[in-house]
């Protein structure tokens, strides 16, 4: 598996990672705790390093299951968690204070069994501008020093507020959507981090499914389905539309003798300003399709024509 330097970091992270959102067991359809285990346990085996994850993903699920699992290897991986979206009687919200800051980070090394964090990213900034975002990196350079945690990174974050974080703390590293489909990042967020030597970690790099080319417009997703609730691009006429872009997919995927979702991961892979590639698991066979998204070559000519067939969306 081939490894790319995290920014600043000195972390050396596999190009395909681990997402854990699936892991929480909430909003993924069916996923039993033994398929999970095994394919972390199957990414670790394969050479995947980087494993991402967050307490709101199943409500501190997913963190209590990778922690356990990875346990035996902690010193060979890479664990990147996220904080400030906190969950109450009252659902979901943001807090990235200084003060949430500081008990998240414990209450995470706890459900992971660790006594560090390697990369701690904030989850999204304060949609309300009301804790500025110096108390947020403030807070995470001072977790630096007492060692809870080794890097800083963000998540979904502008340019603006990336350039507002790094004046107070060394950045390492932003996440963002980017696919074949969504592709705002390349406006501003992608060459920014490129030239500014942060590493760049897509998430959502199948759109969340779309580009396996495993949905039909006849394809239903349960109501609970997170898709359904968050993501316009399951939305009826934007579904359907993306669902034509997949077939010219289908097509350079049988030329390669791939599947539509490694070759959209090797479209990714082949821009050297993306660092890890945050690819989303359930299952072991899912983790070796993900896998199977690097490790072999695609002709200039095929990434123009995808990068042209998907310009539009």
């Amino acid at each position: 598996m081939e490894k790319r330097k995290l920014g600043s970091s000195g972390l050396e992270v596999s190009v395909i990672g681990f997402g854990a959102w699936a892991a929480g067991k909430v909003g993924w359809g069916r996923v039993t705790e033994s398929e999970l285990e095994e394919a972390i346990i199957r990414a670790y085996e394969e050479g995947v390093n980087f494993f991402d994850t967050a307490p709101v993903y199943g409500f501190g699920e997913s963190e209590r299951l990778l922690g356990r699992v990875l346990k035996p290897f902690r010193k060979q991986v890479i664990i990147a968690t996220k904080f400030g979206l906190v969950w109450d009687a009252n659902g979901i919200h943001n807090d990235v204070s200084a003060a949430g800051a500081r008990r998240e980070v414990d209450e995470s090394l706890k459900r992971l069994g660790t006594d560090y964090i390697d990369l701690y990213q904030v989850h999204w900034p304060d949609p309300t501008g009301k804790v500025p975002i110096a108390e947020t990196i403030g807070a995470l350079k001072d977790l630096v020093q007492e060692g809870k945690i080794r890097h800083i990174g963000v998540s979904n974050f502008s340019v603006e507020q990336l350039r507002e974080a790094q004046a107070i703390a060394p950045i390492v590293s932003l996440q963002s959507p980017y696919n074949l489909l969504q592709r705002k990042a390349e406006q501003a967020e992608l060459p920014y981090a490129a030239a500014s030597g942060i590493g760049f970690i897509p998430y959502s790099p199948l759109a969340q499914g779309l580009l396996t080319g495993k949905f039909s417009k006849d394809s239903v997703l349960p109501d609970d389905d997170v898709r359904i609730q968050l993501n316009p691009l399951f939305q009826k006429e934007r579904f359907e539309a993306a669902l034509r872009k997949v077939e010219r997919l289908k097509e350079i995927a049988a030329k390669y003798g791939k599947t539509p979702g490694q070759v959209a991961l090797r479209w990714l892979a082949a821009n050297p300003a993306v660092t890890s590639i945050i690819a989303g698991a359930k299952t072991a066979a899912q983790v070796e399709e993900n896998v199977g998204g690097v490790g072999w070559d695609i002709d200039d000519p095929d990434l123009r024509t995808l990068d042209a067939a998907f310009r539009d969306e």
